[in-house]
């Protein structure tokens, strides 16, 4: 039979041009990438036309429920930028790695947007944190050329911050200029010291908020459970594939925090030291948190050092705190 029976839609590919085309990031767009780090980034149009990109829909909603539209964005996925840059902390810092960091991105009027180190770099590809160069209006296939529902009709002229993993647009950015490592002020003398190597557990958890302490209590809190969950660690690999149980993490610290808002950031420390930076957003307001657990049971046995943070849904399990012995709320500042 002719090649056109087989494929029906070949003649149609060939004439039709399609919607998903590669885009160049246009001239004159240029970010900054400073703080905690090794050197300060500059990176002009050519050099950001350099990293990969990708192409995803957005149906956006304001802060106060207002439907904002729906889009197709290009862009470059935070992780793609991120892995090239290497956080640098001072010599004197009480955690030597980058996942106790804050992330800011600055518009060029001076707005910010605040993100935890790990939610951009250990989270999986499903919805990507980008800076998107290209805009385009999902628009249905009945009278487009009537439809008033998008906010925005036009084209990008900078950079977008596009967080398609938050519930609401609160922390989207326009012409994105800057990029800021920093960590926030932590109240390090009541907090254990970073013993590389040590074995320990956790004989309970502490809660810690506005250099007040107290006990945990998962009182009312509710068992969760997780299975076939992959784990892979970002410096060792395969880690194996668990089931595991405890408290949902939202519940415990809705329960704890007088003042637990999804616009504050929570630190995870353990025994040893070791520590991991969320933010409230990822944690209240993505799919991915809701998610999120204590773990007192790994494979049917105790978890190792008691208690364990476990967000299960990264793709790494690097913010994974084992022996969790403190949790800190604190402010983005």
């Amino acid at each position: 039979p002719p090649r056109s029976t087989l494929f029906p839609y070949t003649t149609l590919f060939r004439s039709a041009t399609p919607l998903a085309l590669q885009e160049p990031v246009p001239a004159g767009r240029s970010l900054v990438i400073g703080g905690l780090v090794k050197k300060e980034y500059r990176l002009s149009s050519y050099t950001l036309n350099k990293f990969a990109t990708a192409r995803i829909r957005t149906r956006e909603v304001s802060p106060s429920g207002e439907y904002e539209g729906a889009y197709v964005y290009t862009g470059i996925p935070l992780y793609n930028i991120l892995e090239g840059v290497t956080p640098q902390k001072p010599g004197n810092a009480p955690f030597d790695r980058p996942l106790d960091m804050a992330v800011v991105f600055q518009s060029s009027s001076g707005k910010t947007a605040w993100f935890s180190y790990g939610e951009l770099v250990m989270t999986d590809d499903r919805h990507p944190c980008m800076l998107a160069f290209h805009r385009r209006q999902v628009l249905p296939s009945k009278d487009p050329e009537k439809y008033t529902k998008n906010k925005y009709r036009d084209d990008l002229r900078g950079l977008r911050l596009v967080c398609p993993r938050d519930q609401d647009t609160a922390r989207y950015l326009d012409d994105v200029e800057k990029i800021t490592l920093t960590v926030l002020r932590t109240p390090d003398d009541m907090l254990p010291v970073m013993k590389k190597g040590a074995e320990c557990a956790s004989r309970g958890i502490f809660i810690i908020e506005e250099d007040a302490g107290k006990p945990v209590s998962f009182a009312g809190a509710a068992r969760q459970k997780a299975s076939g969950w992959v784990r892979i660690g970002h410096g060792r690999g395969y880690k194996g594939i668990s089931k595991a149980e405890g408290y949902g993490l939202r519940g415990v610290l809705k329960k704890n925090f007088r003042a637990c808002r999804p616009d504050k950031f929570f630190l995870f420390v353990a025994c040893d030291g070791y520590r991991v930076l969320f933010s409230g957003r990822e944690i209240f307001f993505t799919n991915d948190g809701a998610s999120y657990l204590i773990v007192d049971t790994l494979d049917g046995r105790k978890a190792t050092g008691n208690y364990m943070l476990a967000p299960v849904d990264d793709y790494f399990v690097d913010r994974d705190v084992w022996g969790l012995s403190h949790i800190v709320m604190l402010d983005a500042r």
